[in-house]
């Protein structure tokens, strides 16, 4: 853990949600506009989707490579989540932080919770769906899973929903466009805030 280095110009965002809140279209969408913004490519043990790249969505890696990793404390957090293994690595993580980017974890409830024990200071966003039968239909629409998965998926959906609570920001996505300009203008907004701070903090410094 203390490999990750907080202390630069560069910013850790948290981004979690329940499966069909439309968080992965989001964040894709965040990092594609905004350069100094960079997302931190988990690695799991679900199998790969035809629509997926390994290294670009995801490392796609074997359980005994996941538990591996675990033994090698290799991972900042990682979680089961629906039978499946999913972690952040902490040399992807520093790598991002360490060249003065932001990074930005697309990652659930329980890790969402790990890292702001680990890191306070890390902000962390939930996307919340305008009512929950909007996931259903999201789920369904998608066509990615059979109706025993979407039932489990939405399950589990009703019991992360209490977990919102605990997140610094929350976004409800109603309508996308309307959902992605407020992501932005969080964003932005936080970005320069924190430039600003350090560029007081450096004029303090020097003047003392």
């Amino acid at each position: 853990m203390d490999n990750v280095n907080l202390n630069k110009n560069a910013n850790l965002f948290i981004i979690s949600a329940p499966s069909g809140a439309g968080k992965t279209s989001l964040v894709q969408s965040l990092c594609n506009f905004y350069s100094f913004i960079t997302p931190s490519i988990s690695y799991t043990t679900r199998k790969k989707r035809e629509s997926e790249a390994d290294g670009v969505d995801y490392f796609f890696i074997s359980e005994k490579e996941f538990f591996s990793k675990i033994e090698q404390n290799y991972f900042l957090e990682y979680q089961n989540v629906y039978g499946n293994y999913y972690g952040t690595g902490i040399s992807e993580t520093s790598a991002i932080l360490n060249n003065n980017k932001d990074v930005i974890l697309e990652i659930d409830y329980k890790g969402m919770l790990q890292i702001k024990r680990i890191f306070p200071e890390a902000l962390s966003i939930y996307i919340l769906p305008p009512k929950i039968q909007t996931l259903r239909e999201r789920l369904t629409s998608r066509g990615q899973d059979d109706d025993l998965v979407v039932n489990e998926r939405m399950k589990s959906s009703l019991n992360e929903l209490r977990y919102s609570k605990f997140a610094d920001y929350i976004i409800i996505n109603d309508k996308f466009d309307d959902a992605q300009r407020e992501l932005f203008n969080l964003i932005l907004s936080i970005k320069i805030d924190s430039i600003f701070k350090d560029d007081w903090l450096m004029n303090i410094k020097n003047y003392s």
